[in-house]
This record gives structure tokens, sequence and C-alpha cells, in this order.
């Protein structure tokens, strides 16, 4: 697991579902999700990974698994 994935199941965790373990390749659309506890989480994402990851990019991600790969990608 990388750093990365770890960062973002806590951040999961505490913004979107904290009794279960994240599943990092459930899709975003079947977790239902409230679009207060998403955008929480997209803020929460860019203060930790120090970035703002475009709205128009984080709506193109289908799961967590998405998002790492996205994180790791354009990491500096």
């Amino acid at each position: 697991m990388s750093n990365t994935h770890d960062r973002v199941a806590s951040l999961a965790r505490r913004f979107l579902d904290p009794v279960r373990e994240p599943n990092f390749d459930a899709s975003f659309s079947e977790s239902a999700i409230s679009s207060m506890d998403a955008m929480a989480f997209a803020k929460a994402v860019g203060s930790e990974f120090n970035c703002e990851i475009p709205a128009d990019d984080f709506a193109n991600f289908n799961c967590l698994r998405d998002l790492v790969g996205y994180l790791d990608a354009n990491a500096s």
C-alpha cells in the first residue's frame, strides 16, 4: 500500500464512512455519499495533498483508486 493510499483511506474514514474500511474499488455513485460530504472530502484531499483538484477532474473519478492514481501521477 502506498503512502497516498493510506492518507486517502484516513480521509475517507473521516469524511465518508467512519464505520467501514474504505473500498477503493467501489464506485462513488453506489456509495450514497451526500454532495456535502463529497465536497468536504474533496476539500480535505486538497488540503492534505497541498493541491487543488479541479471539480471536473474530481467528478470523473469513479472510485477512490482513481483518486489515488491521480494524486500519485500529479505529485510534485
